[in-house]
């Protein structure tokens, strides 16, 4: 039961993250009924996908990362786009985790000491930490994260609780003039998908739970269903708010033209209280931390798994691995500009391939007599499933272009 418990909320700690800011940013486009729609058709098509994962794990009868279920179930070429669009994923979210953080710390600073520290110096300060969190041995990175995770959760209890006292429930924006817009659904589809993420732990948990089919199926349904729960709420709730005290930054938020620390910011100035403006702070933090550590932990458990082979020091391997991880992530986020947003919608296309399209072609080359789930022989769910990893797909390309 503890380890059930500890499985749940890393999946739901390596999910929640910059879907916390993300998702208010981006879904301010459509208003509140498309965008709590649109949140739970993902989190139906995340969860379900996510039993195709496990059942490939099962078959194996070891947690394997996908580029290795892909050479275990079909051959070299599956292996080697399994590895990359793994590492892709891992590496863009990972960049993602620590502009935001970066942003929101230099922001916090900014407004609280009215110090202008810049951003290159928190961004490098971030990435260390997380360099030596990674160090940690699973079971304590577990235990962190329960903490982090269970403090996340209360801290946005607590602060939904304050700001559903202030709306006015006869102003809401249940609409915007964008709703109907296709290329408006275009933009945010792939940001949102990728909110609902947590496809790089995997592995990591099926040996943690020791290939236990009932716990892990308990473990990513509780786990995704937490996040998707926590994320309907905060994000109709900030919306709300915004709408009702800064029409103007809604609009603003509505035009695409919103950075992550001004949302954080806003929202702070628009909590009168001096506590509750630190719960917010606090909140996006924790958010972006526990997502650290969820989808680093697994990039870092494969690094480390390739990297044993070529180097025989254990204490050397597990710090280079912890470099190869971080480092990577930390360059785009000093080299690409205003990243945030940008690289979400990239890592949405990328992980279409990995949650979807790679796990329905291997599930169809396994010769099993029986699945571990049976949900997965229901054909009409596995179309509907290739269906929206091509429609992610196009869409990002569409933005592209």
């Amino acid at each position: 039961m503890y380890k059930q418990i500890g499985a749940i909320l890393l999946v739901a700690g390596t999910c929640i993250g910059s879907g916390m800011i993300a998702l208010p940013m981006v879904l301010a486009k459509l208003g509140l009924i498309p965008s709590v729609l649109l949140m739970l058709g993902i989190w139906f098509i995340m969860y379900y996908t996510s039993l195709i994962n496990l059942e490939l794990n099962l078959q194996a009868c070891h947690g394997l990362s996908l580029g290795a279920l892909g050479r275990y179930f079909s051959g070299k070429r599956a292996e080697v786009i399994g590895t990359i669009s793994l590492k892709l994923l891992s590496y863009s979210l990972l960049a993602v985790f620590i502009y935001g953080g970066s942003s929101i710390v230099q922001e916090l600073i900014m407004s609280k000491m009215d110090v202008n520290y810049s951003f290159g110096n928190i961004a490098s300060l971030f990435a260390f930490s997380a360099f030596l969190l990674l160090l940690l041995p699973i079971k304590l990175i577990d235990y962190v994260n329960r903490f982090l995770f269970i403090g996340l959760l209360g801290i946005v209890a607590i602060l939904l609780g304050g700001l559903v006292l202030t709306i006015n429930w006869s102003q809401l924006p249940l609409f915007t003039a964008q709703y109907d817009d296709l290329s408006a659904w275009a933009a945010l589809i792939p940001v949102v998908f990728t909110s609902f993420g947590f496809q790089v732990i995997f592995h990591t948990l099926a040996n943690y739970c020791h290939m236990n089919a009932k716990m892990l199926k308990k473990a990513f349904f509780w786990g995704s269903l937490i996040p998707a729960i926590v994320y309907i709420v905060w994000t109709c709730s900030i919306l709300s708010v915004v709408y009702q005290n800064d029409a103007e930054f809604y609009n603003t938020m509505a035009a695409g033209k919103v950075e992550v620390g001004e949302l954080i910011q806003i929202l702070s100035g628009i909590a009168k209280m001096q506590s509750v403006q630190l719960l917010i702070w606090l909140i996006s933090l924790l958010a972006i931390v526990t997502s650290v550590l969820g989808v680093g932990i697994g990039l870092y458990d494969s690094l480390k798994a390739m990297l044993g082979k070529l180097v025989p020091n254990h204490i050397f391997c597990s710090v280079l691995a912890s470099v190869m991880t971080i480092l990577p992530a930390y360059l785009v986020v000093i080299y690409v500009p205003n990243a945030f947003i940008s690289v979400l919608g990239f890592a949405g296309m990328i992980l279409s391939l990995i949650a979807i399209l790679l796990p329905v072609y291997l599930l169809k080359t396994i010769k099993a007599e029986k699945f571990h789930y049976p949900e997965l022989n229901k054909k009409f769910l596995i179309q509907l499933s290739v269906g929206v990893g091509f429609a992610v797909i196009a869409c990002e390309l569409y933005n592209m272009l």
